[in-house]
């Protein structure tokens, strides 16, 4: 009689692809203690230590092959963005004006400290 080789060992935390993908995610998006990403996805600091280590490299790995790795050196950008189609869509990432109240009291509520706006 054989041996099912699939049922030892632990069961995994993150069992699904998208739970893999999410974690790593979300770990490079905001950069959280790893105390605080282990308490949020429930599991210990050495395991979301060990997950981050495995699931960078498992992304970086598929973003090279894919051909998606982000630029590091400012001639690999020029090309990337020369390979690039023209974009239907524009991101504007400048700063608006917004109202305040007049009344300097209420207005400190909103000031951020800035003496000039932003051209």
């Amino acid at each position: 009689m054989e041996k099912d080789l699939s049922k030892g060992g632990r069961q995994p935390i993150l069992k699904s692809t998208e739970d893999r993908l999410f974690f790593i995610l979300f770990y490079l998006k905001t950069y959280p203690l790893q105390e605080v990403l282990a308490h949020l996805f429930g599991m210990s600091q050495g395991q979301a230590n060990f997950l981050i280590y495995q699931l960078s490299e498992a992304l970086r790995e598929t973003l090279k092959r894919t051909g998606h790795l982000p630029a590091r050196i400012p001639e690999e950008l020029i090309q990337k963005l020369a390979d690039e189609g023209p974009q239907d869509l524009g991101i504007d990432g400048t700063e608006r004006r917004i109202e305040r109240p007049k009344d300097p009291v209420s207005q400190r509520k909103f000031y951020s400290g800035k003496k000039k706006h932003t051209r």
